[in-house]
This record gives structure tokens, C-alpha cells and sequence, in this order.
């Protein structure tokens, strides 16, 4: 069956069942919104998550196989089951499968295997045309890559269903995970992201409406006025009634890397979701998607966002589609006689290069086979692309050319183009350069509460009145950003502001505050202080099934002098997840406060088994020879880690202080004097220096 047939297939089943999306209504979303849920139907929302049956399952389960080196995998049914017989080494497991998860480019398949767990399984079915090179099982892991017992294998905690995907494959998810048991009663009002996961309030909506009483399906999310096309040098302007503030931040809660701050599956991005800032290595330093970090993120930086631009501006908020063709999407606000054309793109009308998305919204592939656009918008810039790491447009498609061909073009293109500092740029600036930006309001939040995690150390021990001034920000993300930085001054100097926090209208800004005052030893005797206090243990206790919630639930424990039970937990983190280096480092700073320096020892090399490359808890080793006093073993570690992260002075400084200390002065003066040429400002290595 070819993929139109099969999606037709699909959608039918989902129409035939919808009356599940609204059965405490008593109604159908159908009966007033007949052509709107026609378009969900065959929407990837809908067909997100489906039971196994021969409707939902687009996969060759009719003694199917997929073998490389590692694996014999037969895919096969038997009495209405779909199932999947694995061989290695010589050994065979059978599981059956639950769910199809997603349609299109690629479907997954969720197998339970006991406490209440779903785990995708790393053997997916491609789903696009023969032609395309689909229509095959493929592999999403390396051969040897994972293993049994390894947090990256699909029986493993990071493709584990419950707490990586659920909450953006189901409607209503509660994930309801039991710390004490380690077992998930995971429920959901709707599978799939039916009505209700938009439109919190469609339930009560459809009830009331039925019974003849207005009622909002919840808040506004429509985009209102219209955009009125650009002239000359006048940028497109929004004319009318404003769109809907609260359609991008509900798009966003799952077309974005977030952490969610409560279980219940609804809310919006910058309240009940924390989005991820643009860090490396999940972005490059211009700002380009790097990892799988989705779409807001890199939306939230356009001039598109800022302008008031919304998601349904240009795609279809119910089927999903592009609301126009090819160029014509981008002219609705651009004016084709100035942007579409060779004098605007240089490339012949028709090409690959004519097409503004290629340019301005170049693909990264995710899953093998799953190409995203790019949606930050940016204009290419070869000479940044050079210098970041980040793919250079250009030679996307000029595989024959280099980064010296594509700036020297771009240049000829456009003159002027290399005038204007980026973001890369902006991230090294000097720190008058950086507190410009920061109280500029018209960049973009998310880079400046970006810049401002990254150089929040020193500003509030220098520059507080600026953390001050942004946490009265209309802008959560940056108000969350400002709290989070204000753990580093001194209680006497922040906990007044940091009080204040408590009272925000933001969930993510209130448990950031109280993160803050707790990591200080400061408790609050108000109402405020309680009421979020619950509401970050709720956090913690639906995190604590992940490592970085253990080591979050780990630091609140002993903030209340809890250490023992701060210790299981780390060593819970590390059973799930063997390599996750913030459970390591706080574990073993545990250890070595008790005097424990052997197991802290043991601790940092089983750790670097699964995490060889990582600095910091090289760095942590080398002190620990230092204590143990092997000496060499600990030069060693320094130098490694000094060298792996330079631009984290401090493993430098302790490094040139390790060899002073142990009569290497040459050695010692010479790295003294490196950090000095790259930390000139640093108060520290000024010192240092003094030693020769």
C-alpha cells in the first residue's frame, strides 16, 4: 500500500474514532467545526500516536526483516498482534508491539516492557515513496553504538516514551511516575494531539454549546489583521487586530526543547515550559539548530517573531500545510518584485537557488531521514558559517567550492554585508559590548537571556543593577534567566529581589527564584515561599525519573542537610544513565567532603568509561590525585582537561597553580602567561602571574 493510500487509511480510522476526543462532552468538535477537524484528520497530530492495528501500522509486518551487523530483526503477525523478534548473538526476544508512533517521513513502533514503561524501538519503518529511497526498515542507532543496559539503547531511560515523548504524542498526559516504585502509571485523555491539547478548553466548550451556553474553548489563538506587503525600504507591518499573544508560546510547547515544570501536558512555553537557551551544543554560536532542539527556539530569534509574526501566518494550524506553494508562502509579506528575483537571489528563476527557504531556512537532517528547516530566518553569512562551525548555505549546494568561494561571492553580492555584527559576534564581545545588548529591547529575548546565563557570573558581582533592571522584563524568559543569576551574589545583597520573584505570574520564573534562594540557604517565612515551595517538589517528583532530575532532587536535599538520601539519589542517576557527568561531579564533591577519596576516585573512572571526553570531570580526577598524592596522574588530568576546555579559565588556573606548587616554575610561568592573554580582565590569574 503506498504512503497516500496508507495516510488516507489512517485518517479515516482517526475521523471514525474522534467522538473519543471530546466523549466527556457528550458531543463532537465535528458537528460545528466539520472542516477543521476534516484537516486534522490527516494531520501528523493525529496520526501521532495510534493502537497497533492494520490501519495504523504503515511497517511490512508480513514477515518483514532488517539484519545488519549486530542485529537479525523479524517483523511478523500472528492473531491480530504485531510483533518483533529480535536476534543477537545467538539469542532471540520476541516483543509485541503497542502503538505506531508518527506518520511521515518515518513510524516508530512502542513496545511495553513492564512498569507501566513504552520504549521506542530503534528499528523504524521509512514511510516515504520507494522513489525516495523509503518504503524499508532502517536502523536510527549506529551497529555497536548502544547496548543493553545503556541510557542511549531503546530499552533505555533516554527513549523511554513516558518522559521523553508522551506529553506531545497524547492529549491530557499525566505521567504520574512513582519515585519510590521506579514505575509509571502514565494516563492520557485523548491519544494523539486531538482538540482539546490546542484548545485546553474544548471539552467544556463543546458541552456548553451543546446546552446552548457561550463558552470559549479557551484562550484566543487565532492570527488577526493582516500583513501588509513591504515597499522599498519599509519592512512588512501588521495592520488590524493583533494575532493571539498565546499561539506561538502553545505551539511551542512542543515544537521546542523544554523542560516541563508540571505534569498535566498543557500550558505554554515561558510559564509552565522552560524552553532550552541557545547553548552550545545544541546550537551553534551563530544561532543555527545544531542538535534536535525543534523549532522555537530558533524562531524566537527572527525579526519574523519580533515583528508579531505567528505560526498560522504561514502554515495551516489544523492540517498543518503550508498555506501557499513554494515562494508564495514568503510573498505574502515580501514583495515578489523586489525578493523574487535573480537581481535579489542570483540564481536562475526556477532553480533550487531561487527558493527563499534555501537560503534563509537551509534543512538539517534528524532521525536519518527527517529533513527540518532552519525557522531563526537569518541571512547567510559564509564569513560566521567559517569561524562558528555552522553549515555554510552556499556550499550546501556549490559541493565543489570552499568557504573562501562563498564569502568572496556573498561579498560581491551584497557589499555592505559583513558590517553588521551577528550573534556569534555579540557572544564575544567585551562586557560593556555584552550589557549594551542585554538592556536593549529590541533584540531578541532569548539571546539576551542566553548572553545573560553566560555571563551572568560576573555581572552580579559587578554589574547587579543590570539584573536588576531585567528582572522587571515583560519577557519571562528573561526574568527566569535574571533569578537563576542572582544565586551567585551574595544572600544579603539578593534575597529581597529574589523574594519578589516568588510572586511572579510565571511558573518557570517562580521556581526559578526559589531555586535561587535555596541554593543560598535563605527560607522565606511568607505564603509565597510555601506555595512554591510545592510547586517545585511537584517539578522535582515528576522529573526524578530522568538523571537531570535526580541531580536537581539531589541539590534539594542537601540544601536540607539530607545528604544520605542526596547520595541515593545521585547513584539512582547513575544507574539509569552511567555517564551523566553533573550526577558524577556532585556525587563525588559528596565523597570527597566525607574524606571518601578512593571511591570519589572509582566514581570519576566509571564515569569517564561512558564520558571520555568530558573536561570537567577530568579536571575533578586531577584533583583528586592531587589529594591522593599522585602527583603525575594529576598533571596529567589537568593539562587534558586545561587544554579540552579553554575557555574555562579556572581548570587553567588550577592547572599552572599544580605545577608551581610542584616546582615545574617554566612550565607553570608559561601557562600563566597564556591565561593572561586570554582572560587580561581576570583578577585571579592577575595574580598568578605575580608568583614570577
Amino acid at each position: 500500500m503506498n504512503r497516500s493510500v496508507k495516510l488516507i487509511c489512517m485518517s479515516l480510522l482517526v475521523i471514525a474514532s474522534f467522538q473519543v476526543v471530546v466523549s466527556g462532552a457528550g458531543s463532537l468538535c465535528a458537528n460545528c467545526h466539520q472542516t477543521e477537524v476534516s484537516q486534522w484528520a490527516s494531520s501528523h497530530h493525529a496520526l501521532a500516536m495510534l493502537p497497533a492495528n492494520s490501519e495504523s501500522i504503515a511497517g511490512n509486518f508480513d514477515q518483514g526483516h532488517f539484519t545488519d551487523s549486530e542485529l537479525a530483526v523479524h517483523f511478523r503477525q500472528q492473531g491480530g498482534a504485531y510483533l518483533i523478534q529480535v536476534k543477537k548473538a545467538g539469542e532471540a526476544v520476541e516483543w509485541e508491539v503497542k502503538y505506531s508512533f508518527g506518520a511521515y517521513p518515518l513510524q516508530q513502533y512502542l513496545i511495553d516492557v513492564g512498569d507501566g514503561r513504552l520504549q521506542a524501538f530503534n528499528i523504524a519503518w521509512d514511510t516515504r515513496e520507494k522513489s525516495a529511497g523509503g518504503q524499508r526498515w532502517f536502523r536510527l542507532d549506529e551497529p555497536g553504538e548502544n547496548h543493553p543496559g545503556d541510557a542511549m539503547h531503546w530499552t533505555g531511560i533516554y527513549q523511554n516514551w513516558n518522559n521523553q515523548c508522551a506529553d506531545c504524542h497524547t492529549t491530557g498526559l499525566r505521567r504520574n511516575y512513582d519515585a519510590a516504585t521506579d514505575i509509571y502509571r502514565t494516563t492520557w485523555a485523548q491519544m494523539a494531539v486531538g482538540c482539546s491539547a490546542c484548545h485546553a478548553a474544548a471539552t467544556e466548550h463543546a458541552a456548553a454549546r451543546q446546552n446552548g451556553v457561550p463558552s470559549a474553548a479557551g484562550v484566543g489563538l487565532a492570527a488577526l489583521g493582516e500583513w501588509v506587503v513591504n515597499e522599498a525600504q519599509r519592512p512588512p507591518r501588521h495592520q488590524g487586530a493583533p494575532s493571539s499573544v498565546a499561539q506561538v508560546p502553545t505551539c511551542g510547547r512542543c515544537h521546542a526543547l523544554r523542560t516541563s515544570m508540571k505534569d498535566g501536558g498543557v500550558g505554554e512555553v515561558h510559564n509552565e515550559f522552560s524552553l532550552s537557551r541557545l547553548e552550545q551544543p545544541l546550537y551553534f554560536s551563530d544561532g543555527r539548530v545544531r542538535e534536535e532542539v525543534f523549532v522555537l527556539g530558533s524562531f524566537e530569534q527572527s525579526k519574523m517573531y519580533e515583528a508579531g509574526v505567528v505560526c498560522s501566518d504561514c502554515h495551516n494550524p489544523h492540517s498543518g500545510s503550508l498555506k501557499a506553494e513554494g515562494n508564495a508562502v514568503c510573498t505574502q509579506c515580501h514583495n515578489a518584485r523586489e525578493f523574487n528575483t535573480s537581481e535579489h537571489h542570483h540564481h536562475l528563476e526556477g532553480s533550487e537557488g531561487a527558493e527563499c527557504v534555501n537560503c534563509h531556512m537551509p534543512q538539517s537532517t534528524f532521525m536519518k531521514i527527517d529533513d527540518r528547516r532552519e525557522h531563526s530566518f537569518m541571512i547567510p553569512r559564509p564569513d560566521v558559517s567559517k569561524v562558528s562551525g555552522s553549515p555554510d548555505v552556499c556550499l550546501s549546494c556549490h559541493l565543489d567550492k570552499d568557504a573562501s568561494w562563498s564569502i568572496d561571492t556573498v561579498e560581491d553580492w551584497f557589499p555592505d554585508i559583513y558590517q553588521n555584527a551577528t550573534w556569534h559576534h555579540v557572544q564575544h564581545g567585551d562586557l560593556t559590548e555584552v550589557i549594551s545588548y542585554l538592556v536593549n529591547g529590541e533584540r531578541p529575548a532569548i539571546r539576551r537571556a542566553t548572553l545573560l546565563e553566560q555571563r551572568g557570573k560576573l555581572l552580579v558581582g559587578q554589574h547587579q543593577a543590570v539584573i536588576e533592571k531585567l528582572i522587571e522584563s515583560d519577557d519571562a524568559i528573561l526574568r527566569e534567566s535574571a533569578f537563576r543569576m542572582l544565586r551567585y551574589g551574595p544572600a544579603e545583597a539578593v534575597s529581597k529581589l529574589l523574594e519578589a520573584g516568588l510572586r511572579d505570574e510565571a511558573l518557570v520564573v517562580r521556581i526559578a527564584a526559589f531555586e535561587s534562594l535555596m541554593l543560598q540557604g535563605v527560607i522565606v517565612d511568607s505564603g509565597s515561599w510555601e506555595l512554591v515551595r510545592d510547586e517545585y517538589e511537584h517539578f522535582l517528583e515528576m522529573q526524578s525519573d530522568l538523571p537531570p532530575g535526580a541531580v536537581l532532587k539531589a541539590r534539594y536535599l542537601l540544601s536540607q542537610n539530607k545528604v544520605y538520601r542526596a547520595e541515593q539519589q545521585l547513584k539512582i542517576a547513575l544507574k539509569k544513565d552511567s555517564g551523566y557527568v553533573p550526577a558524577a561531579i556532585l556525587l563525588t564533591d559528596i565523597l570527597r567532603s566525607g574524606g571518601r577519596y578512593h571511591e570519589a576516585m572509582d566514581l570519576t573512572n566509571q564515569t569517564l568509561l561512558a564520558s571520555s571526553d568530558s573536561a570537567p570531570l577530568t579536571h575533578l580526577r586531577g584533583l583528586i590525585n592531587l589529594k591522593l598524592k599522585d602527583y603525575p596522574a594529576a598533571l596529567l588530568d589537568l593539562e587534558k582537561a586545561a587544554k579540552s576546555a579553554p575557555g574555562e579559565w579556572l581548570f587553567g588556573y588550577r592547572y599552572a597553580m599544580a605545577l608551581y606548587q610542584l616546582k615545574q616554575r617554566e612550565k607553570a610561568r608559561e601557562m600563566a602567561r597564556n591565561l593572561a592573554e586570554r582572560f587580561p580582565n581576570n583578577t585571579q590569574i592577575v595574580m598568578l602571574l605575580r608568583l614570577f
